[in-house]
């Protein structure tokens, strides 16, 4: 069943050439996967089963991979090879030398490697100025969401903004999702409890003065007024 269908990688690039594949973690696909892409990354076109010739001269390919973040020694220990502590150099160069590493002594394919040639970026950990520019529109999203859903506002007292930033980014190995994750727990949830306990309807503005935490439950201090006043 499906044996006269062809690919789904060369039917969706033949529909539409203009295209941007992503191939998210790579170096978790079987080396012999990895063999497609030389005649991809070499030639720019792709032969279907059905012999049917797909060009990607169009298509932009991305490859994400976690290589080179994590080692695991001799003794079968997992340690992480890169922490945000170090320069972002210092960071791209150890990177740079795992990814070689993996193609050319792991999965034997340095042909690979070859092809992809300098377009290697290594992508820095999220450091505080970055996640306070994550968190801000994060958060903008969320009381976005408010207005426009409810027809609700909500500000904040500037000692209760540091208050749930430093929450949210006290720790960042989860990156941006971890964010998020944080800015749920310690806003939206509680956020939500608040709303019903002050009977929040349209037109209504909270003022959030405070962000507290009191065994492991977070919640808010904050004063309602209604638009109509």
């Amino acid at each position: 069943v499906g044996y006269d269908v062809g690919g789904q990688l060369t039917n969706a690039v033949r529909q539409n050439p203009f295209s941007v594949l992503l191939f998210d973690e790579i170096e978790k696909a079987h080396p012999r996967i990895l063999d497609i892409f030389l005649q991809i990354l070499d030639d720019g076109r792709l032969t279907s089963g059905r012999g049917e010739t797909v060009y990607f001269s169009e298509t932009l390919i991305i490859f994400t991979s976690n290589l080179g973040i994590f080692e695991t020694t001799p003794e079968g220990v997992r340690r992480q090879r890169v922490t945000p502590s170090m320069p972002y150099n210092e960071i791209r160069t150890g990177v740079l030398e795992a990814v070689s590493a993996y193609f050319t002594y792991q999965i034997s394919r340095p042909e690979i490697l070859n092809r992809i040639g300098e377009n290697v970026v290594v992508f820095d950990f999220i450091r505080s100025e970055v996640a306070r520019e994550i968190f801000k529109k994060m958060l903008q999203n969320v009381l976005y969401a408010l207005g426009d859903q409810y027809r609700i506002s909500v500000s904040f007292e500037p000692e209760a903004v540091q208050q749930l930033f430093e929450a949210c980014c006290d720790d960042l190995a989860m990156g941006g999702r971890g964010i998020g994750n944080r800015l749920e727990e310690v806003f939206v949830n509680p956020l939500s409890r608040l709303m019903f306990q002050l009977e929040a309807g349209a037109g209504d503005m909270i003022l959030i003065q405070q962000v507290q935490e009191q065994e492991g439950t977070w919640s808010l201090t904050a004063t309602s007024s209604s638009g109509s006043d």
